[in-house]
């Protein structure tokens, strides 16, 4: 396992080309609803497997062909950050993000400030209500952005790295 800077990341990330698979870990704050919450500062540490460089209009539309439905889907543009043209990459507000099609949840837990692990059903009541989309699909095509400063790890093209900075 190799380590790799956050700069070098960035860089590594702008040379991918076309669909590719990976393993991340994170390590984000998820938005939690305030009232009767609690829990004060949490931590959620995900392990996902993705896939970079996809285009969301054809997965929904591939996604719609396997559920016998008609592929006339038609992607909006992005409601927040600016795509960094060629790259997986996306801009916001002088931060840079990693756009992902998820593929499978592997694992996640929930730390509380001291760093104990929170069971899943304490955090539950606080986690706001996905909206419904509007893909016309049974299974849901899951697109995450996550921050360059919340990946912790990465594997992708048969090398592994340990992300540090």
């Amino acid at each position: 396992m190799q380590t790799m800077t956050r700069n070098e990341l960035t860089a590594f990330l702008t040379g991918i080309r076309g669909a590719t698979f990976a393993t991340l870990t994170t390590e984000t704050e998820p938005k939690l609803l305030k009232t009767g919450n609690t829990l004060g500062s949490v931590r959620k540490v995900s392990r996902v497997n993705v896939c970079l460089g996809f285009q969301y209009e054809a997965a929904v539309n591939r996604q719609r062909i396997r559920e016998d439905g008609i592929p006339d889907f038609e992607a909006k543009p992005r409601q927040w950050g600016e795509r960094i043209p060629g790259t997986v990459l996306v801009s916001h507000n002088g931060k840079t993000y990693l756009e992902t099609k998820v593929e499978k949840s592997l694992d996640h837990k929930y730390l509380g400030t001291n760093g104990t692990v929170l069971a899943d059903e304490l955090i539950a009541p606080f986690l706001p209500k996905k909206g419904a989309t509007r893909q016309g699909t049974e299974k849901e095509i899951i697109v995450r952005d996550y921050s360059i400063d919340s990946i912790r790890h990465l594997a992708c093209k048969g090398e592994e790295y340990v992300i540090v900075g």
